[in-house]
């Protein structure tokens, strides 16, 4: 890749695309989703990108970030990279501690500015302006980093994203992708999408492939190697159950029932992010009618967006530590809730994972999900998986922490603590909002 500003005429990184890369560089866009099978060079190609996108750019200071799913893929992932490939420009500033890179354009008395980020807390990401980003197993990223980090940094100087990875499964890495076929099939200049399976490209030989996929399972070969959305993600805990789920159409819409009762169902994040299923129990079924998850928003905005929906309430359940007094107000989270929604919150025992998960499956078979009430919920069961450890060869007994653990969570409290109406109070001697009908011990009805 060669770049060019006033002063040097010709900076070289080193990098030489194949041949495919070489086409692909030529298309992009302003918003560009790649699907790209492992080793592929995702990350070598993107980071160039940026670099040549960079020293051209006629904005002052040019900003730039590499955004990992967190601070130490990213410094694994690119840092050696991006140092390698700034090395002979000269002048270049490396600062080793913050993985950032300037880059002086003395016909300008400016400098482009690259930056290595991590994922983990998109709201530390506020504040940032970027001309360009470049968003890295995107798939594995909590969604909100674009929606309401990214893209409005990107918004005044009208930078430009390009999203890369390998698929996991039916999430918002393929909701992107397809959005982008959508615009470019619409004629949209904006937006590029780029689909690469092994088996096309010819970059791995195809005995190196057959190798590869002797010793993988049939969902891991292709999830990795042929870019399949649909393949089965490792892991996943309820991966069986959604099949069968989707195979006999228990995911489809679901109307909510104004003669039954509804219940929900929460994780109460450890970084203020909370999920709620809110469930009905209609005669043997389990319909999952409505799903939310939000962060940064304390109980009473809960209390009001609960009181907005149409619903009449029975009961909602907690996990274990819902029933913990905080040291600022005294009160639990169970008592803050009750109070300001005057309605019964329940605090469940505290279970093992294991022993939740086999509870969340063993209802799965009854459950009915609205499709689009749903959406993220379901996005989030989808993606809710043990973490592999590799040097091991074992999955770990706890759920990998990313953006779909508070959704999967939220599920397990539902098999551990659902009832069907019948072992319940009768739903029409319940008003909506019951003051003072909640017990401040927990327990059930």
């Amino acid at each position: 890749m060669i770049a060019r500003n006033r002063e040097y005429k010709r900076i070289t990184t080193g990098y030489t695309p194949r041949a495919i890369q070489e086409k692909v560089h030529r298309k992009l866009r302003r918003f560009n989703v790649l699907v790209w099978h492992r080793r592929m060079g995702k990350t070598v190609f993107s980071l160039n990108d940026m670099l040549d996108r960079g020293v051209r750019n006629p904005l002052y200071r040019p900003q730039y970030a590499y955004i990992a799913p967190t601070y130490g893929q990213a410094k694994r992932v690119a840092w050696e990279y991006l140092k390698d490939f700034t090395r002979s420009i000269p002048g270049v500033k490396v600062h080793e501690g913050d993985l950032r890179i300037d880059i002086p354009r003395p016909g300008k008395g400016d400098f482009v500015r690259i930056m290595l980020l991590g994922a983990e807390n998109p709201n530390s990401l506020l504040g940032l302006y970027l001309d360009g980003v470049i968003l890295d197993e995107y798939a594995v990223m909590d969604p909100a980093i674009w929606n309401i980090t990214i893209r409005p940094a990107l918004s005044d100087r009208k930078g430009w994203a390009i999203f890369i990875g390998t698929p996991r499964g039916d999430n918002h890495f393929k909701l992107i992708y397809e959005h982008a076929k959508k615009m470019m099939k619409a004629g949209d200049p904006d937006w590029f999408a780029s689909l690469y399976r092994a088996s096309d490209t010819g970059i791995i030989d195809h005995k190196e492939l057959m190798a590869a996929k002797s010793t993988m399972k049939p969902e891991e070969f292709d999830q990795e190697f042929e870019v399949s959305f649909t393949a089965a993600i490792i892991g996943a805990y309820f991966k069986d159950e959604l099949v069968l789920a989707d195979k006999e159409g228990r995911v489809c819409r679901v109307p909510y029932d104004r003669n039954a009762l509804v219940s929900t169902y929460w994780d109460l994040g450890m970084d203020d992010t909370n999920a709620i299923w809110f469930v009905q129990s209609c005669g043997q079924e389990i319909h999952v009618i409505d799903y939310m998850e939000q962060h940064g928003k304390g109980f009473d905005w809960y209390a009001k967006e609960l009181q907005s929906k149409p619903y009449i309430y029975h009961e909602h359940f907690f996990p274990h530590d819902g029933a913990v007094r905080e040291l600022g107000t005294g009160k639990s989270r169970q008592e803050s809730f009750a109070k300001l929604s005057g309605q019964r919150v329940n605090v469940l025992p505290r279970w093992s994972v294991a022993d939740t998960i086999h509870a969340g499956r063993q209802i799965f078979n009854k459950c009915w999900f609205d499709e689009l009430n749903c959406e993220l919920g379901l996005k989030a069961l989808r993606n809710y998986q043990s973490e592999f450890v590799s040097k091991d060869g074992v999955f770990k007994k706890q759920p990998k922490h990313n953006w779909a653990s508070h959704g999967g969570s939220a599920f397990r409290y539902l098999g551990q603590s659902f009832k069907p109406d019948s072992e319940r109070r009768p739903s029409h001697t319940l008003p909506r909002m019951a003051a003072g009908a909640y017990d401040e011990l927990g327990g059930f009805i």
